[in-house]
């Protein structure tokens, strides 16, 4: 890590570790070796996705971006982008790491838009499985 305390000029730089070997600070992947095309952006702490993430694709349009929410520490809103940059679907989604494997899944109402910005019915998922009618319960 780089620190700031004496220094005139304070900058942070990205695709770092801790300690433990696992990813921590700024991050960004990219498709080529020469770092030309970015297709993720985000932050780790300690190993874990926090904060914003953005995905783009190779052309460099934006693909999909994910909020991973501190509390609770398995929530995640995402928005899903048309190839046109205009917001697709919005909704929220868990990841609860196991031991053997992880399970990520959507839940909850997603508002879904045309390729216009124009608003469509929304979608209801229970458990990663989409559902005819919304859901009683919002907590999943």
């Amino acid at each position: 890590m780089v620190g700031c305390a004496h220094a005139p000029i304070c900058f942070w730089s990205r695709n770092r570790f801790d300690r433990q070997d696992q990813r921590h600070g700024p991050w960004r992947g990219y498709l080529d070796a020469h770092e030309r095309h970015l297709l993720s952006k985000g932050r780790y702490r300690h190993g874990r996705e926090v904060g914003r993430w953005q995905y783009f694709s190779p052309t460099g349009q934006p693909e999909r971006t994910e909020r991973f929410h501190r509390h609770p520490a398995d929530l995640i809103t995402l928005t899903l982008y048309h190839p046109n940059g205009q917001v697709a679907k919005q909704g929220q989604a868990r990841l609860q790491l196991g031991e053997q494997s992880d399970h990520f899944f959507w839940f909850g109402e997603w508002r879904c838009y045309d390729a216009t910005g124009r608003p469509l019915p929304s979608e209801y998922y229970r458990n990663g499985i989409r559902v005819a009618t919304p859901l009683v319960s919002p907590v999943q």
